[in-house]
């Protein structure tokens, strides 16, 4: 065996063996300590990587989780705003059915009208104070809202807040498919909508909504009326959408057709003897002393006019009792034609007649009234515009609760919707989160019955380190004994 005593290889191979033992301890003792396998670049440069990126995505998904659960609040705060609008408009639906009772004077209607109000200034209030750290929810002020429900860019959900549910926002718009918006009765009409008589013949039109805008017609029995019929007797004008009717000049429900055949005999029998016959106006509905549209207290109301000629070249008119119809009546329904020497040679009806003529039964609701009601009922007016203080008010009324509720109703489907995308979203990216998570663990988290075995081993080899280190170092002590 050679002995040195320059170099101690023993010693230094002892040395390099403990440090090695020393950084295995150190290294046990980190992750012991940290509970993490990985402190360090060093210990597992892609392993780091990848967990950096895995707790990236994590912390993403537990925020996203987070602001999922705001979005329910959010629209549980919209939803719970909703419902007490809905429960306002249906006080003011009750109202309005009270008011058309038919038992009630106009000043119990106008006491109807004062809880009306309240109950509007209630829907405002409502819609203007729902709100969820500061955002409003029910004005429509909001706009639309984004909510970041990923770790990623992108990954949001949409929640559309820009239509306003305040009460002059609501109850407008287009009456619902199949609503009846009126009816002209008394009729006697030919499948081509001319004039007829006998059975079969169309006794009634009902103008029904189509749900978009514009009308459908049907007869007594609930059959739609050819397009050709309805084109007949009415026109219709659309504007935004909306459509309204009035009746057709030429058409059935005018007397025009009546007068016009009334007029071309006239000019045509000039100088014809006393009591002929020109023609007869029917189905109206007049005041004899005022010419103006009767009413229900009228008496002796004019139904139908015979225009005669007086015999010395004028007209006369003859009521349906064969009584003359006073020149109060008769000088604001028609303008005469005369020829230079006096005799009526033409009659039209008046550019503005005092009394609206349609060719409805004694009695019954002229049919221009009717299309006016028609309408009304065809843009319903908004919840803040509702007046039950009239029966035609309170009627309307109903409809613009049944508009707003609808919509609200719609309003609600959208945010539940959103409610349960929210949850759905947070549960999903909570077990996202648990799996990553779980990856993560895999990579850079301690396993503990592994870093105390590689202690203990650490141990061991550290102390025999430094027990064969001393020995190695006192190798070259030994030379001395040759030197004695």
């Amino acid at each position: 065996m050679s002995l040195f005593i320059n170099d101690n290889i023993s010693s230094l191979v002892a040395q390099q063996n403990l440090n090695t033992s020393n950084s295995l301890l150190d290294q046990s003792i980190q992750r012991l300590s940290s509970g993490k396998r990985i402190n360090s670049a060093a210990d597992d440069p892609a392993g780091l990587a990848i967990s950096t990126t895995l707790q990236t995505q994590i912390q993403g998904l537990n925020q996203g989780v987070q602001n999922a659960n705001d979005g329910v609040s959010l629209t549980q705060t919209a939803s719970t705003g909703l419902t007490q609008i809905v429960t306002a408009l249906q006080t003011i639906r009750s109202l309005a059915n009270e008011a058309q009772g038919g038992t009630l004077t106009t000043a119990n209607q106008q006491a109807l009208q004062q809880e009306v109000s309240q109950e509007i200034a209630e829907v405002n209030r409502i819609s203007n104070t729902t709100t969820f750290n500061g955002l409003n929810l029910l004005n429509g002020t909001s706009g639309i809202i984004n909510v970041q429900v990923g770790a990623d860019v992108g990954q949001t959900v949409q929640l559309d807040l820009s239509q306003g549910v305040s009460a002059g926002s609501l109850g407008g718009g287009i009456a619902e498919s199949g609503q009846v918006l009126g009816t002209i009765s008394n009729l006697n009409l030919n499948a081509d909508g001319t004039e007829a008589s006998g059975a079969g013949a169309i006794t009634q039109i009902s103008i029904v909504s189509n749900g978009s805008g514009g009308f459908t017609f049907e007869d007594q029995n609930g059959s739609a009326i050819s397009a050709a019929a309805s084109a007949s007797l009415f026109t219709t004008t659309t504007t935004n959408g909306v459509s309204s009717l009035s009746l057709n000049s030429t058409g059935a429900l005018t007397p025009t057709n009546e007068l016009t055949s009334i007029s071309a005999a006239v000019a045509g029998g000039s100088g014809a003897a006393k009591g002929t016959v020109f023609g007869k106006i029917s189905d109206i509905d007049i005041d004899p002393s005022t010419g103006l549209d009767a009413t229900s207290s009228t008496n002796n109301a004019i139904t139908s006019i015979t225009v005669e000629a007086n015999g010395s070249g004028g007209l006369q008119f003859i009521d349906q009792n064969g009584n003359a119809v006073p020149a109060s009546a008769t000088g604001g329904l028609f303008n005469l034609t005369t020829s230079a020497g006096g005799a009526v040679t033409g009659i039209s009806f008046a550019a503005t007649p005092t009394s609206t003529i349609g060719s409805t039964a004694a009695g019954a609701q002229p049919a221009n009234s009717v299309l006016a009601n028609v309408n009304a009922l065809t843009t319903p007016t908004s919840v803040a515009n509702i007046d039950v203080s009239t029966t035609v008010g309170a009627n309307n009324a109903v409809l613009s609760i049944d508009n707003a509720i609808a919509t609200i109703n719609n309003l609600q489907a959208v945010i539940g919707a959103a409610q349960v995308r929210f949850q759905g979203i947070s549960q999903s990216q909570q077990d996202e989160s648990t799996d990553l998570s779980n990856a993560n663990s895999q990579i850079s988290d301690a396993d503990f019955a592994t870093e105390s075995a590689n202690l203990s081993k650490a141990q061991v080899m550290q102390q025999a380190g430094i027990s064969v280190l001393a020995q190695a170092n006192a190798q070259p002590q030994q030379v001395l004994k040759l030197l004695q």
